[in-house]
């Protein structure tokens, strides 16, 4: 059974349970896993460029405080980088095909442009900052 997620100002009148805490658990991926495609885990911060599929996008778990980047990848070494949460209200998204989805409020994003296809956003997702190198791609701080 899939758990409503929780918006912030809700989640913050829970008390500090075990309850409460599995209430916001129900807002990140489960198993870290996105919809139908599990995102690439980059465990020493960088993901192989030969990883990441052409012309194609790619959940990809970089680590830190805000993990998820989505990779829309063309040719070679053509690569765009965009946020893994949704503008709405920061939820992280699931990839489900050529699309994202925010499990929290259905907001639904175009996984190669980051742009809104459904709302409530509004606001479509903003890039992140990215390098390959000798073959790597890393997220910049």
């Amino acid at each position: 059974m899939e758990r409503p997620c929780l918006s912030r100002r809700h989640a913050l009148l829970l008390p500090a349970t075990a309850a409460g805490l599995g209430g916001l658990a129900a807002c990140a991926p489960e198993d870290q896993g996105f919809g139908t495609a599990e995102p690439l885990r980059a465990d020493d911060g960088a993901i192989p460029l030969s990883e990441v599929p052409e012309n194609a996008s790619t959940l990809v778990n970089f680590g830190g405080q805000q993990p998820f980047v989505l990779l829309v990848r063309g040719t070679g070494d053509d690569l765009t980088a965009y946020s893994g949460y949704c503008t709405h209200n920061g939820c992280a998204l699931r990839q489900d095909e050529e699309e994202l989805d925010c499990p929290c409020h259905g907001s639904r994003f175009d996984a190669a442009t980051g742009e809104v296809l459904v709302g409530p956003a509004t606001r479509q997702l903003p890039g992140v900052e990215i390098v390959v190198e000798d073959d790597e791609i890393r997220r910049v701080s």
